[in-house]
């Protein structure tokens, strides 16, 4: 077998060589690696194609709607809410009433209030199931947050 200067065999496209390379890796390493990525991949948007931050806000959204739907998925298809904390869940929500709390008293109603009203709805829903709906799949012992207030 010969090699190209890439170090991939002859006839293998890049594509299969960068999968068969990121099978190698550990599971945190790929990780880190889409993270890292993906910053980089805002960065050069921000100074190629966007000129407004905007569209940021918009894409980070669209992002978070798509964790919740598949949190969603998982807790009324599995009917489990094991691997989900009860107390992140509720941090988010306290966050988002703060959040929303600002843009009712310093900034105008838009797009935005709307977007933070769904999200804070979203992480009510998520603490409800928790609570009350898969009560007896939650392991308090392992939700993990250690903190002053609990």
């Amino acid at each position: 077998m010969f090699c190209d200067t890439m170090g991939t065999k002859k006839g293998l496209s890049p594509m299969n060589a960068l999968i068969g390379w990121l099978s190698k890796r550990s599971k945190k390493v790929n990780i880190l690696l889409l993270i890292l990525l993906s910053l980089c991949a805002l960065v050069a948007l921000k100074f190629i194609a966007l000129k407004e931050s905007h569209y940021f806000y918009l894409a980070s959204e669209a992002i978070y709607l798509a964790g919740t739907l598949i949190l969603f998925y998982k807790l009324f298809t599995q009917k489990t809410c094991s691997g989900v904390s009860l107390k992140t869940q509720e941090l988010m929500a306290t966050f988002l009433v703060a959040k929303l709390c600002c843009r009712i008293f310093f900034f105008e109603v838009d797009i935005h209030f709307v977007l933070d009203v769904t999200s804070l709805l979203s992480v009510l829903l998520v603490i409800w199931m928790i609570r009350f709906k898969l009560k007896s799949s939650y392991i308090k012992e392992l939700d993990t947050i250690r903190l002053p207030l609990w």
